[in-house]
């Protein structure tokens, strides 16, 4: 057994314990409270994390990690199908180690910044292999790209094909993942549905993102309509006249819950059909800056009782691939919101929607042992949460399931 002590220790958001201690037993959280509460009889080890508050493993509900040897390689110039046209460039010449490597960086980085989690979406099937041999909780999302409405079936038994032999473990789940509503059809969402409900597994898609996507749906016009023509993919599409979640709700992909990412350019009653549906929203706060958007409505998503995750987004639009630094991020830009639940986003909230809340984004026992430590700066914070967003904290701890998959000083001395 391994115990884990520090100066706090956060159950959940509103949970804020001093002198904290977990005692991690076989992947599980056996003991999670007070270090002088511990039983003094058992037989573990401890790790000393000092001066750190420990918290739940953090949750990056929506990444795109073979995009990561793209950062700083792609320039935002205002023009978001441009963006587009740029990452389809860059990524024409890569080999199929180029994009292992790339994804292998992004699982690495994603660890050492304290994520416990990952819903990554793959384009190729590339990233399995080297996801079911990292140590990191996944969410292999395949993603599906086809505007086509006359192959929608084979499209979706080219995927059944990929994931054929595939099965969920302890560490990996799979998903599968339209793209958005500009890249597929509508024949094409359905099935896609019906797939993740046949086979029990997750679905998500991009929507709302731009007002370009709506201008494509409301009224057939825009920048997107040269996208599709380059790439050869509008077909004889005829545009449906309404809002994407509109759309969506419509064709029935919304009947039950799903993830959606982004959301960034919402009415009030979409906002109704959303909740309705009892679907998640995904958040990528500094992508969402990056590629020039304001105001995202995440607060009133909150308010109406819809469940908002962060995600990272790719590196061809963010910094880092650290939820710890898109809370920092929303603690500096969001005075109006509580700390507290900036904290539930990044972790309680990813575990909702990915549909694992009795399982991980709590440090309670029972519940499997995926655990951050965040070194907190040598001053004095005012509270505990000024700590651990502040800009001098750094994540120096990692475990998932009970394994110890970061340690950046070398504590965990056997």
């Amino acid at each position: 057994m391994l115990l884990l002590k520090s100066k706090y220790l956060l159950t959940e958001p509103d949970t804020v314990i001093d002198n904290g201690a977990v005692l991690i037993d076989d992947g599980k959280i056996k003991f999670a409270g007070r270090f002088e509460d511990i039983n003094k009889h058992e037989s573990y080890r401890i790790v000393d994390l000092g001066n750190s508050a420990i918290v739940p493993g953090l949750i990056n509900t929506h990444t795109h990690l073979e995009l990561t040897h793209l950062h700083n390689r792609i320039s935002y110039n205002g023009d978001f199908t441009d963006w587009i046209k740029q990452i389809i460039i860059a990524k024409e010449p890569w080999t199929e180690h180029e994009y292992v490597s790339s994804i292998r960086d992004g699982i690495t980085r994603s660890l050492e910044a304290g994520t416990t989690t990952i819903a990554d979406i793959n384009r190729n099937g590339l990233a399995l292999d080297v996801l079911t041999k990292s140590k990191i909780r996944k969410i292999l999302f395949y993603e599906i790209i086809d505007f086509n409405p006359d192959s929608a079936e084979s499209t979706i038994d080219n995927y059944k094909r990929e994931i054929n032999g595939i099965g969920n473990d302890r560490l990996l789940s799979l998903g599968i993942y339209p793209h958005t509503p500009y890249t597929v059809s509508k024949e094409l969402y359905k099935r896609c549905k019906r797939v993740s409900e046949e086979l029990g597994i997750h679905i998500a898609t991009h929507v709302s993102e731009t007002n370009d996507e709506i201008e494509f749906l409301t009224r057939g016009t825009g920048k997107i309509i040269s996208l599709l023509k380059d790439r050869d993919m509008l077909n004889n599409w005829s545009y449906p006249g309404l809002r994407p979640i509109e759309y969506l709700s419509n064709m029935g992909f919304l009947k039950s819950e799903c993830i959606l990412v982004h959301c960034n350019y919402i009415t009030e009653e979409e906002i109704d059909v959303i909740r309705m549906s009892g679907s998640s929203i995904v958040f990528c706060p500094r992508s969402h800056k990056y590629l020039g958007h304001k105001n995202h409505p995440f607060c009133k998503f909150i308010k109406h009782g819809i469940n908002v995750a962060l995600g990272t987004d790719s590196l061809a639009s963010n910094d880092s691939l650290s939820i710890l630094d898109e809370m920092k991020y929303l603690y500096e830009k969001h005075k109006d919101v509580r700390p507290q639940d900036i904290l539930h986003m990044g972790t309680a909230a990813g575990a909702i929607a990915l549909r694992m809340k009795d399982k991980i984004g709590r440090l309670m026992p029972g519940f499997d042992a995926d655990i951050a430590a965040i070194k907190l700066p040598e001053e004095r914070a005012s509270n505990v949460f000024d700590g651990i967003f502040s800009q001098g904290s750094e994540c120096i701890f990692t475990v998932v399931s009970g394994s110890v998959c970061y340690d950046k000083y070398g504590l965990n001395k056997e």
